[in-house]
C-alpha cells in the first residue's frame, strides 16, 4: 500500500504551480501517511495467533541475547513444536548467515523492523519477546502476552538516575509499563533498575521475573563444547588458539547519548594491542564490542582478528573466556556463573561517574581495578599463581559475595524456567512477584503543554507542594523537543513519576472522522456506536501511552484540550478530576483578530464533563462563575474549587538571579511598574498601556514593562509608539525568569478582564510588591484580604491604582505563602478525591 503512493506523488509535484504550497504539503503528506495509518489499523485488528512468537533483540540487531536463548530452548522443547518464530532483523541482508541457518525451516521467519511485515507480525503474535524496546508506535494489543528480559543487571545508572533522567527513559518507561513480565538476574536487579531506576514500584501491572538469564544457560557447557565455540571464532576470522588463554575485554559504550556514542575504536585497538605485548605468551586478547559501537570498531584495521563478530551469542563465547575484562560494562555479572577472574579496567574513571555515574563502588565489585595497560597487564599475569596480588585470592570473598548478590539463580535453567511461566502458565519456582507496593494513593496528573505560561507555573508548584510522603506522584506529558518545553519538563519535582506521551494517536480513517469532530467539539454529530468506537480507539491510544496502569486519581490540571481531557476519561481510575483555569465560557466566545482561537477545543472539552466526577476552578468565585455558566452540562454537585499553591523557595531563589544588563528601568529614582502575562484579549493590556500614559504625563520618572507574548504583540508595540511611549514603556517578550526583573520593580499592575487565579499576584506578593488590579469577578480569590488595590475596569481606575502606588498608599498586608499553600493542598486533596468530601458528587462512572 505504501509503494502505491509514489505514482500518486509524481502527478501530485506537476501540480504544484496550480495548487497552493501549503496546500501540496498537505495532499503529500496525506499521501505518504495515509496508507501507512490504514495497513497498521487493519493489522491490529487481525486475529491474534497464539502460537506465533515474535522477537526483537538490540532493535534488530541479530539473533542475540535472551531472546535467542529463549528461542533456540522453545525449538528444541518438544511440547513447543506448534509454535512458529518470527524475528525482527534491522537490515535481513547484513544478518545473511542467521537467515540462512534457518533455510528450509517453516517454523521460523525473519521480518525487517518497522516493515509492514514487522508490524503485521508484532500485531499478531501471541508472544512478544524483546530485550530492549519497541518503537513508540507499538503497543501490545489485549489477548498478547509481552516479556520484557531487558539485557543486562546494571552497573551504571539507569532510567529517571541518568543525565537525560526521564525524558531519555521514557520509551522504555512505556514499554515496561504495557509488558506482562519483566525478566530480573535477582533482588537486586529489580530493585535498583525496576522499580527504583525506572520507578514502577506502585503502578507497573506487570510482573517481575527473578529466574536468571537465559542467555547465561549457554556458559554451561562442556570443555568440547567450549572449544568448538573457539574452532567457530576461528572460522570468522578470529585468531585464537584452542589451548590459548584467551582475555576477552569487553568494554561498554561511552557518551551521553546511546543512539549516538563515542567512536573510541582507535584507543581501544591502542590498549589490547599494547595489553597483549605486556603478557606472557600463550594469552590472546579478543575484543567483545557493545552493539552500539560494533560497526565503528569492525572498520578498524588493528581489530583485525581480534574482533569477536557482533551475530556470535556473547555468553557462549563467555563459555570459553578464560579471563574477563570490562570498565562499566553488565557482562560480568553473566560471567559470575563462571568462578573465572574477573578484571575492571577504568582509566576514566573520574569522567564517567561525572557524565553518567555507577550504583556500584570499587569496594563492591568482584576484581581488581586499574587505570593503566601496565597495571592490567600485571593483574592478568598474577592469575593463578596463588601469590598476595592474585586476583582469585584477593577478590575471593568479593566475588562469591557477588555471585550471591547479582546472579543467584544463573545455574543453567533459567530458559527452562521462563518457558514454563511464559508458555506453560506454571509459576511454581519462577521467582515471579509484583512490584512492590508501599500503601501510597497513586495520583496521575496531565499538565498540560507544557509551554512557559501561568498553567504551567501552576501545574509546577503544585507538584512541588504535594505531600509525596502520602502520595506516589505520576505527571504525564507530551514528549517534546522544544526547547522551551523541555526546560519545564526538566523543573517538575524529581520526585514525581513522569510518564510521557511519546508519538501520536494512530487512528484509521475511519476512526479518524471521528478525532476531527472532537478536536472540532462536534461529538453531538457521531451516533452511540460512532461513540463506542472512538472510546475504543482511546482506549488503544491510552494502553499505548501507558498500558494497563490504573491509578487512584486522575487528573486533568490543563482543561483545555479535548484530546487529552477525553484520552484521560477512558484511563483506568478510581477517580476524576478535569481543572477550569478561567471563566471558559467567557474564553471559549474570546476573540483573537476576529476568530475564536478556544471556541471549537473548548467545546470539546466541555462534552467531556460528564465522565469526570469533580471539575475544579482554581478560586471560589470561579467555581460559582463556572457553575453558574456551565452547571446545565452536568450536575451542579461535581463542581468545587481549590486555589492554586505557590513555590515561593523557587521565586525567591530566582529574583536574586541577574537580570539582563541592558533592561531600561532607570535608577533609583525612576518608579518602575512591571506585568506579566499573555499578550491576549482578556488581558487588556491596551487599557494598561492607556492609564500609564496617563500616569507617566504627570510622572515622567516612571516605567513600565510588561513580560509576555502573545497575538497582540503588534498592536501593543503600535500603541505604544503612538502614544509616544517607546522609552517609557518596554514590551519584554517572555521569560524563564520573571522573577528577577520583577523584583527590581516598584509594583505590580494587573488590567484582565476576566482571570481564574491569576499566579503572577501570588508571585507579586512574595517578592513583596503592592499589587494593583482591576475588578475581575474572580478577584476576591486571587488577593488575600487586606492586601492590595482593587480598581475598576477603566482607565480611570487604573490610573487611581497607580496614583495610588506612586504615593505609597496601596495596602501592602502580610503574605504567608507556607500557611497559604497548607490551605490550598487541603483544597486540591477534597476536590480530586485523595481525601474524603464532606459534599460527595455523584460518581461519573453512575451516570
Amino acid at each position: 500500500m505504501v509503494k502505491q503512493a509514489k505514482p500518486a506523488l509524481a502527478r501530485l509535484g506537476r501540480l504544484t504551480h496550480l495548487v497552493r504550497p501549503k496546500a501540496v504539503n498537505r495532499l503529500l503528506k496525506k499521501s505518504l501517511v495515509t496508507p501507512r495509518l490504514e495497513y497498521r489499523a487493519w493489522v491490529r485488528s487481525l486475529p491474534i495467533d497464539p502460537d506465533l512468537v515474535l522477537y526483537e533483540s538490540f532493535a534488530g540487531n541479530g539473533m542475540l541475547c535472551n531472546p535467542e536463548a529463549i528461542f533456540r530452548a522453545l525449538r528444541a522443547d518438544p511440547e513447543m513444536q506448534r509454535l512458529t518464530h518470527v524475528w525482527v532483523l534491522n537490515d535481513v541482508r547484513a544478518h545473511r548467515d542467521t537467515v540462512r541457518a534457518f533455510k528450509g525451516d517453516g517454523r521460523v521467519r525473519f521480518v525487517r523492523r518497522r516493515s509492514p511485515a514487522y508490524y503485521r507480525a508484532v500485531a499478531t503474535a501471541g508472544v512478544l519477546i524483546n530485550n530492549a524496546t519497541f518503537p513508540p508506535d507499538v503497543a501490545k494489543r489485549p489477548g498478547q502476552v509481552y516479556l520484557n528480559t531487558w539485557h543486562g543487571t546494571p552497573l551504571k545508572v539507569m532510567g529517571y538516575h541518568e543525565p537525560q533522567g526521564a525524558y531519555g527513559a521514557a520509551n522504555t518507561v512505556r514499554n515496561f509499563l504495557m509488558a506482562d513480565f519483566l525478566l530480573s538476574t535477582s533482588a537486586y536487579m529489580s530493585e535498583v533498575m525496576y522499580e527504583g531506576a525506572y520507578r514502577l514500584g506502585n503502578i507497573a501491572v506487570g510482573e517481575l521475573v527473578e529466574t536468571g538469564y537465559p542467555r547465561t544457560d549457554h556458559q554451561f557447557v562442556s570443555d568440547e563444547e567450549q572449544r568448538a565455540v573457539r574452532r567457530r571464532l576461528r572460522s570468522q576470522g578470529v585468531t585464537i588458539g584452542l589451548d590459548e588463554t584467551m582475555v576477552l575485554y569487553a568494554p561498554t559504550w561511552k557518551g551521553t547519548s546511546f543512539h549516538r556514542p563515542v567512536d573510541d575504536a582507535d584507543k581501544l585497538a591502542e590498549r589490547v594491542v599494547a595489553l597483549e605485548a605486556l603478557l606472557p605468551a600463550g594469552h590472546r586478547v579478543l575484543v567483545k564490542a557493545h552493539q552500539q559501537v560494533f560497526d565503528l570498531a569492525s572498520g578498524n584495521p588493528h581489530l583485525t582478528g581480534r574482533l569477536v563478530p557482533n551475530g556470535n551469542p556473547t555468553n557462549e563465547v563467555l563459555a570459553t573466556t578464560d579471563v574477563l575484562v570490562t570498565d562499566y560494562s553488565s557482562i560480568f555479572f553473566d560471567f559470575l556463573s563462571t568462578g573465572r577472574p574477573i578484571l575492571f579496567h577504568t582509566p576514566d574513571r573520574d569522567d564517567y561517574d561525572l557524565y553518567r555515574g555507577r550504583y556500584l563502588t570499587d569496594d563492591e565489585l568482584p576484581g581488581p581495578s586499574s587505570t593503566s595497560v601496565e597495571e592490567l597487564a600485571a593483574q592478568v599475569a598474577a592469575i593463578g599463581a596463588g601469590g598476595g596480588d592474585d586476583p582469585v585470592v584477593t577478590h575471593g570473598e568479593r566475588y562469591a559475595s557477588a555471585r550471591v548478590r547479582f546472579a543467584p539463580n544463573d545455574d543453567g535453567g533459567a530458559s527452562r524456567r521462563v518457558i514454563d511461566l511464559v508458555f506453560r502458565g506454571r509459576r511454581s519456582g519462577s521467582g515471579v512477584r509484583p512490584t512492590a507496593k508501599d500503601g501510597r494513593q497513586t495520583l496521575l496528573v496531565y499538565l498540560g503543554g507544557m509551554m512557559s505560561n501561568g498553567i504551567t507555573s501552576s501545574a509546577l508548584n503544585l507538584i512541588s507542594s504535594l505531600d509525596h510522603s502520602r502520595y506516589d506522584v505520576s505527571v504525564l506529558v507530551s514528549h517534546s523537543r522544544s526547547g522551551a518545553r523541555r526546560r519545564n519538563l526538566a523543573a517538575i519535582d524529581p520526585r514525581a513519576r513522569q510518564i510521557h506521551r511519546i508519538g501520536g494517536w494512530m487512528p484509521s480513517k475511519r476512526d479518524w472522522v471521528q478525532k476531527r469532530r472532537l478536536l472540532e467539539g462536534r461529538l453531538d454529530a457521531l451516533s452511540l456506536d460512532e461513540c463506542r468506537r472512538l472510546d475504543r480507539s482511546l482506549g488503544g491510544e491510552w494502553r499505548r501511552v501507558a498500558g494497563p496502569t490504573r491509578f487512584d486519581v486522575v487528573v486533568d490540571f490543563s482543561g483545555y484540550s479535548p484530546l487529552w481531557t477525553y484520552l484521560l476519561s477512558v484511563a483506568p481510575a478510581g477517580r476524576r478530576a478535569v481543572f477550569q483555569h478561567n471563566d471558559l465560557a467567557a474564553d471559549q466566545r474570546r476573540e483573537v483578530g476576529g476568530h475564536r482561537p478556544h471556541e471549537k477545543n473548548l467545546a470539546g472539552v466541555f462534552s467531556a464533563y460528564p465522565r469526570y466526577d469533580r471539575l475544579v476552578s482554581v478560586s471560589e468565585s470561579l467555581r460559582d462563575i463556572n457553575e453558574r455558566k456551565l452547571g446545565h452540562l452536568t450536575e451542579h454537585s461535581r463542581f468545587t474549587f481549590a486555589r492554586n499553591a505557590i513555590d515561593h523557595h523557587r521565586i525567591r531563589a530566582a529574583a536574586f538571579e541577574p537580570f539582563r544588563a541592558e533592561e531600561p528601568l532607570g535608577g533609583d529614582d525612576v518608579f518602575s511598574f512591571v506585568s506579566v502575562g499573555r499578550l491576549s484579549p482578556e488581558k487588556n493590556h491596551a487599557r494598561m498601556i492607556s492609564a500609564f500614559a496617563e500616569v507617566h504625563r504627570a510622572h515622567p520618572d516612571t516605567r513600565l514593562a510588561i513580560i509576555g507574548n502573545g497575538p497582540l504583540a503588534s498592536d501593543l508595540e503600535q500603541q505604544v509608539a503612538a502614544l509616544g511611549l517607546t522609552e517609557a514603556v518596554h514590551l519584554l517578550g517572555s521569560r524563564d525568569n520573571p522573577w528577577s526583573l520583577m523584583a527590581r520593580c516598584d509594583c505590580f499592575v494587573l488590567s484582565s478582564d476576566y482571570e481564574g487565579q491569576p499566579m503572577v499576584i501570588l508571585e507579586a506578593l512574595v517578592l513583596g510588591l503592592p499589587v494593583v488590579t482591576t475588578a475581575f469577578d474572580s478577584v476576591a480569590s486571587a488577593l488575600p484580604q487586606g492586601v492590595g488595590q482593587v480598581v475598576d475596569r477603566s482607565v480611570e481606575g487604573l490610573v487611581s491604582g497607580m496614583g495610588d502606588a506612586l504615593a505609597h498608599v496601596v495596602p501592602a498586608g502580610t503574605f504567608d505563602p507556607v500557611a497559604y499553600n497548607e490551605e490550598v493542598l487541603g483544597e486540591f486533596e477534597r476536590a480530586v478525591g485523595l481525601v474524603s468530601d464532606p459534599n460527595p458528587a455523584t460518581p461519573a462512572s453512575s451516570q
